[in-house]
């Protein structure tokens, strides 16, 4: 309106105040409204719901209707109803929603408005769109105090002169663009100078606040490690993303209900979960929290859950005594009458019977989860736990405090089957195991120990596990699995013991868990059984954990690797193109184990069902990933992968070194003309042609010790060699023709392990002192040296992108190949004991890069093997797949900058 027929020498055609733009900063805001209302002859109100309810609108409304210009209102609807009511004169205020009660009775006749509904925020249209100018005309026309059509026509003739005055301009304006653009680029390319900075500034601060809330907030830390990579890649946000993701390894998601958690249950195969909440919803999720198998809900919160033994079924009861049973398979609540009030605990029997406590101390029977036929009332004041026993012939409950009885089924006598509380005196924290089979107790305090209790034994036992003593920590929940593993809650988080002894059945007996990235829950449960899985809850917020698993980042195919050694060697393994994966272990006869990554669903499978166990110290895959190399003591063996089974196509005898008797191929390295570098333990080196089968020779060996191999490292194109030398340093060899290139001086210090990557372009060195470094072999000097890597093995991604380093207690850690910073590390899992009686994780397993450097391949003798996922875009999708959210609008804001989210983090 203010520039609608306005002449191009005038600043606008009407003054117009708008009461939420033009008020400046005024502690006095309705004098201020008021003044301007006083000096305006019309009065515009934009009709919708939302206005007809602002108390501002109501009371500027009632002031112009007060005064002598309440006639000159003008009406345009922008949402919402208007209703005329002819035989009232006045609006139907019964159907019309979007004026204020004030304007009744302020028109004694029909008012005409403007009706803009068809105008939406999703689609405004043009400014010149016909339509809107001629509601604008409607408005302008009276204010004016012109007819509408001259109004538009001189709107039309104004604009045209106006575009034939922009014409005019345009030369003078290109003219002074040109002159401007000069110091534009400038400003430009100081803007985006800026730009970078900022994103660079707010990675880093993003990376470090992820960090700082890894401990305690895991979900939230992974989302920000997940906003930082975005905003920008940098070293800090890789080395947050890398550690987030393979931190908490038994994590496995985090699901949300719609209230706070009240109540957890594990169906009897631990593949699902139940989660009950404080508003009477209930949520079943597979336990890896992939998706919901149902829901349901109760009038008041969720007390009590129990899965029938076929994991068909839920029982569910509520605070206030309702009961009822959900179908899984049908989706369907059937609800039981005649509850106990207040039911706390319900269990199954494997014929579907369905037994209930309650806290004023009942316990009722349910026969086959229909009819309630019997109920009896116990002495103590509740019962915490009731299960079945013998078959379903007793129903064992137990009291808060440790006192239970067993009562007959379906009588539910005691029989005298009863014993007092075992808890000891003062604050404590009790729970039951899911099955009932065991109770347990732990005090508060600095130091807190555990005990339980065999119902059947009536009295403190250690069948149930013997539970350790950990200092300094202040216990705040208790939950016990049947098996004897147990959680605590204390103020920093979750510990979780596998108890030694007992019936616990656990071989690393005593092993302690700290169970980071969650605050102290307010309640926990392990599947039953052996309590694999377990459930704590914060609030609204379930994370689900899996104690099988090894890592987050961590890929298992059931392909267990035999103790055939007795010494304490690496296993050699090799990953080629295809996703084929090779490993050997000890002995004698047939090939290499070889698996072909299947397409159809990613796992792999074994060929070595009779082919015993191939002697192999060195594996390497051709580039196209269908030959395989394989190093022995005495010679190297060519093998044909592209069916699924190798076959053996060629031998070649390598020549015996004049100075040792040592030929055990310590490294293999095809090149791409025909020909195959081996590097053997005495540091000699030989290029075999792989046509004619001849051997060459080029860099001769020193005579090492008995098994006491030089250290030596092949690149991964077969054209260039390391080799430790005998004063420490180590040299640098051409392979075809043996020249010595260059010698790395290191200083003296004994070297552990050598690795070149794949052109030859860098040597890394780990030292004896666990000095990292990488040397730049075109510029001769080294490019970084850290410290603390693992001297067992290195191995660097076919790019350089990836440097990973193992120790010999199984560490494995990932460094920056450009500046050698320390990005994570995380641990493999622990073996059983082997036959010479050792268990090194590192110093027995073996690792290779897959050519993508995308995943890491181990394999370890009396472990399995395993695929860790190294690549950025596995890290963000296993940190969303772990978190299940998104950023909410407020961490948004809190975090990463200000106004609503500008993405979703990861839906």
């Amino acid at each position: 309106m203010q520039s609608f027929a306005r002449k191009w020498r005038q600043l606008r055609a009407l003054r117009i105040f708008l009461d939420n733009a033009s008020l400046s900063a005024n502690p006095a805001l309705w004098s201020a409204v008021e003044d301007h209302l006083r000096a305006s002859r019309t009065l515009i109100y934009l009709a919708s719901p939302e206005a007809a309810r602002s108390p501002w609108v109501g009371r500027e409304i009632a002031w112009w209707k007060a005064g002598d210009r309440a006639r000159h209102l003008l009406i345009v609807v922008t949402g919402g109803t208007l209703v005329w009511d002819h035989a009232a004169g006045d609006f139907d205020w019964r159907r019309t929603d979007c004026l204020p009660r004030e304007m009744e009775d302020m028109f004694t006749e029909e008012p005409r408005w403007v009706d803009l509904r068809w105008m939406t925020e999703e689609d405004i249209g043009s400014l010149r769109d016909p339509r809107f100018q001629e509601c604008v005309a409607d408005l302008a026309a009276p204010l004016h105090g012109r007819p509408k059509e001259d109004l538009i026509g001189e709107d039309v003739s104004q604009h045209r002169r106006a575009k034939l005055f922009t014409r005019g301009a345009v030369s003078v304006v290109t003219a002074l663009a040109v002159t401007a653009g000069i110091t534009s680029v400038v400003a430009f390319q100081q803007r985006d100078r800026a730009r970078d900075q900022n994103r660079l500034a707010t990675s880093r601060q993003l990376a470090a606040t992820a960090l700082n809330l890894s401990e305690s907030d895991l979900r939230l830390a992974s989302l920000l490690a997940i906003e930082a990579y975005r905003v920008q890649a940098t070293p800090e946000a890789v080395s947050a993303l890398n550690r987030l993701a393979t931190s908490s390894p038994h994590l496995v998601r985090f699901v949300t209900s719609g209230k706070d958690v009240s109540e957890l249950a594990f169906s009897p195969d631990g593949s699902t979960v139940a989660v009950g909440d404080e508003g009477g919803g209930v949520t079943v999720w597979r336990s890896d929290g992939s998706a919901v198998r149902g829901r349901t809900s109760l009038p008041s919160a969720v007390t009590a859950l129990d899965f029938r033994e076929d994991g068909s079924s839920l029982a569910v009861g509520d605070a206030k005594g309702a009961l009822g049973v959900y179908d899984l398979a049908g989706k369907t609540m059937r609800r039981l009458s005649g509850a106990p009030a207040g039911v706390t605990s319900v269990a199954f029997d494997m014929a579907g019977n369905l037994a209930v406590g309650s806290e004023g101390g009942h316990v009722a029977l349910y026969t086959g989860a229909k009819e309630k036929t019997k109920e009896v009332a116990l002495k103590e004041a509740g019962v915490s736990s009731v299960s079945f026993w013998d078959e379903g012939a007793r129903i064992l409950a137990l009291g808060a405090n440790g006192s239970g009885v067993l009562l007959s089924v379906p009588e539910l006598s005691t029989a005298g089957d009863s014993w007092g509380g075992v808890t000891p005196a003062g604050n404590y924290a009790a729970g039951a195991s899911p099955s009932g089979s065991c109770f347990g107790y732990i005090k508060y305090g600095s130091t807190y120990a555990a005990g339980a209790v065999r119902p059947d034994e009536k009295k403190e036992s250690k069948a149930c596990g013997e539970f350790a003593w950990l200092p300094n920590k202040e216990a705040r929940l208790f939950t016990l699995a049947d098996a004897g593993r147990m959680a605590v809650a204390t103020s920093t988080g979750i510990t979780v013991v596998d108890t030694a002894g007992g019936s616990s059945g656990f071989e690393n007996g005593g092993r302690v868990r700290e169970l980071t990235g969650v605050g102290p829950p307010t309640l926990m449960r392990f599947s039953p059984g052996a309590g694999s899985r377990m459930a704590s809850a914060v609030g609204r917020t379930v994370a689900l954990w899996d104690f099988d698993q090894a890592a987050r980042t961590a890929h298992s195919y059931g392909l267990r690797v035999p103790d055939v050694d007795n010494a304490s060697r690496s296993l050699a393994i090799a990953a080629g193109a295809a996703g084929r994966v090779s490993w050997s272990g000890r002995g004698s006869g047939g090939p290499p184990h070889t698996w072909p990554l299947k397409e159809a669903d990613g796992t792999l499978s074994s060929n070595d069902e009779d082919d015993g166990y191939a002697y192999a110290e060195a594996l390497a895959y051709s580039a196209d990933g269908k030959t395989l190399y394989v190093g022995s003591e005495k010679a190297v063996t060519v093998w044909e992968v592209s069916g699924e089974r190798p076959v053996k196509s060629k031998t070649v005898e390598l020549p015996v070194n004049k100075n040792s008797e040592v030929r055990v191929v310590a490294a293999l390295a095809p090149r791409g003309d025909g020909r195959l570098a081996a590097l053997t333990a005495d540091g000699s080196v030989h290029a075999v042609d792989l046509a004619t089968g001849r051997v060459r020779t080029t860099v001769q060996g020193k005579p090492p010790g008995p098994y006491d191999g030089l250290q030596g490292a092949l690149s991964g194109d077969g054209r260039t060699s390391a080799v430790e030398g005998p004063g420490g340093d180590v040299s640098v060899y051409d392979v075809l023709s043996g020249r010595r290139l260059q010698t790395v001086p290191l200083g003296g210090e004994p070297v552990q392990n050598l690795f070149l990557s794949e052109g030859g372009g860098s040597l890394y060195v780990i030292g004896a002192k666990r000095t990292f470094a990488r040397w730049d072999t075109g510029a001769r000097r080294f490019r970084w040296r850290s410290d603390g890597a693992g001297a067992w093995s290195v191995k660097v991604s076919a790019d350089g992108g990836k440097v990973v380093t193992l120790a010999s207690d199984g560490t494995v850690t990932q460094w920056g190949a450009a500046h050698g910073d320390r990005l994570s590390s995380f641990t493999l899992p622990r073996a059983v004991e082997s036959m010479n009686g050792m268990v090194g994780t590192g110093d027995q397993t073996g690792m290779a890069l897959s050519p993508d450097g995308g995943t890491l391949w181990t394999v370890t003798e009396a472990g399995e093997v395993l695929s860790w996922d190294l690549s950025e875009k596995a890290w963000l999708t296993g940190l969303c797949r772990t978190a299940g959210r998104d950023l909410t609008a407020a961490e948004w804001q809190r975090y990463v900058g200000t106004g609503r989210p500008s993405r979703p983090t990861c839906s």
